[in-house]
C-alpha cells in the first residue's frame, strides 16, 4: 500500500477498499474528519486544489513525523487488539519482518491462553439441556483458535524464513 505522495480523503478511500478493504474499512466521515486533525498536528501536510468544475479538493502528504508516528505504532505491541493486529500484518511491507514476528508472537501467545481457557471449560459442559447447544459454539470456538494457532505458526516460520 502506498502511503508516499500526495492524496486525497477519496482517492486514500478507493486505495483501502482495494487494499485492506476486507480487514479494515474506516467510515468515510471518519477519514474526512482525521485528515485535517493529522495536518494540524504535523502528521501530514494539506493543500487545496482549487478544480473548475467541481468542489475544491484537499490533498494530504505524509510528513516525516507522520511517518515516524506511523512507525511507532507499527512497532507497538497492543495486546487484546486483534484487529489492529491483522491491520499491523496486512500493511507489514512498512515495517520489517522482526516487528512482525513479535505482533504474530503475542498474537499466538493470547490465543494460545484463550484456547486453554476454552479446553478447561469444555469437561464441565454436560451436552445436555442448554448446555447441547451451547456445546456448538463451545467447539467452534476451540476449533477456531487451533486453526489460528497453526497459521500464527506458519506465518512465523514464513517471517522467520524471510529474516534469515
Amino acid at each position: 500500500m502506498a502511503i508516499e505522495g500526495e492524496q486525497s480523503g477519496y482517492d486514500l478511500l478507493k486505495l483501502m477498499s482495494k487494499a485492506i478493504g476486507h480487514v479494515w474499512a474506516p467510515a468515510k466521515s471518519q477519514l474526512y474528519a482525521v485528515l485535517p486533525r493529522m495536518a494540524r498536528d504535523g502528521l501530514a501536510r494539506g493543500r487545496t486544489v482549487a478544480q473548475p468544475t467541481r468542489p475544491d479538493k484537499q490533498l494530504y502528504r505524509i510528513t516525516d513525523t507522520g511517518r515516524a508516528s506511523l512507525d511507532a505504532w507499527l512497532e507497538t505491541v497492543e495486546p487484546g487488539s486483534v484487529d489492529r493486529f491483522y491491520l499491523k500484518l496486512f500493511v507489514g511491507g512498512l515495517t520489517s519482518p522482526d516487528v512482525l514476528v513479535r505482533h504474530v508472537e503475542q498474537f499466538r501467545e493470547e490465543t494460545e491462553e484463550r484456547l486453554e481457557e476454552l479446553r478447561a471449560i469444555e469437561p464441565t459442559n454436560s451436552r445436555t439441556g442448554n448446555d447441547f447447544f451451547h456445546y456448538f459454539l463451545l467447539r467452534h470456538a476451540i476449533e477456531r483458535a487451533e486453526q489460528s494457532l497453526a497459521w500464527a505458526d506458519w506465518v512465523l516460520a514464513e517471517l522467520r524464513g524471510v529474516t534469515e
